[in-house]
């Protein structure tokens, strides 16, 4: 229905204010792929966080300066969902509560398993795909349907509803043919080939609520 723009590679954010602890993590997580940006402070992130394609945060939570649970906090606070896994050697319910309500998908002990921390960056990477993925599908849609006129949208607002095409063409004082080809030039702008299609894209594209 949607073609998209390929996906750009996955990009692993280390926030570890050790230098000796991010580069094992770097050599530990570069093999599967990814690329690897380090960062020895949140704020330094901050500084230099450019959101671009599929991505997750692995973070120390005591960093010097703002903290990793904090720093989770002030990114869902501004509208960013990235995935995080967090890691910490002084892991509390209320720290670790904090950091789940604000993106972190685990909280792991340090020291972690390298088997555990590469599965949870790698199951970070899969959700940030999914989720950047129907970010493309919508924007793409919801660019489509702005290449409709005020009668196609009138057209595919009572397709939506269920109105047979000769009512439509009733409503809008125009011939049945005029109406066939409304919706066929909808159909064609969106790719869809079925009302059930068209539906899925409409909500998609933020045309008509789920």
């Amino acid at each position: 229905m949607v073609q998209t723009n390929a996906t750009p590679n996955p990009t692993v954010f280390v926030i570890e204010d050790d230098a000796s602890t991010r580069e094992a993590l770097e050599q530990l997580i570069a093999p599967a792929g990814y690329e690897v940006s380090s960062f020895a402070s949140a704020e330094a992130f901050l500084d230099a966080y450019r959101p671009n394609g599929p991505h997750v945060l692995l973070v120390d939570d005591r960093l010097p300066g703002i903290s990793g649970s904090t720093l989770l906090r002030r990114l869902h606070d501004a509208g960013d969902q990235s995935p995080a896994v967090v890691v910490t050697a002084y892991a509390t319910t209320p720290m670790v509560v904090e950091a789940m309500r604000h993106g972190a998908l685990t909280v792991l002990d340090k020291p972690c398993s390298e088997h555990q921390l590469r599965e949870s960056v790698r199951l970070g990477v899969e959700k940030s795909q999914r989720d950047y993925e129907a970010r493309q599908s919508r924007q793409e849609i919801a660019t489509q349907l702005e290449q409709l006129n005020e009668k196609e949208r009138e057209v595919l607002s009572a397709v939506l509803d269920g109105v047979p095409n000769k009512q439509i063409a009733k409503q809008q004082g125009v011939c049945i043919r005029t109406v066939e080809a409304r919706r066929s030039k909808i159909y064609k702008t969106l790719g869809v080939t079925s009302v059930a299609e068209l539906t899925r894209a409409c909500v998609l594209g933020g045309f008509i609520s789920a």
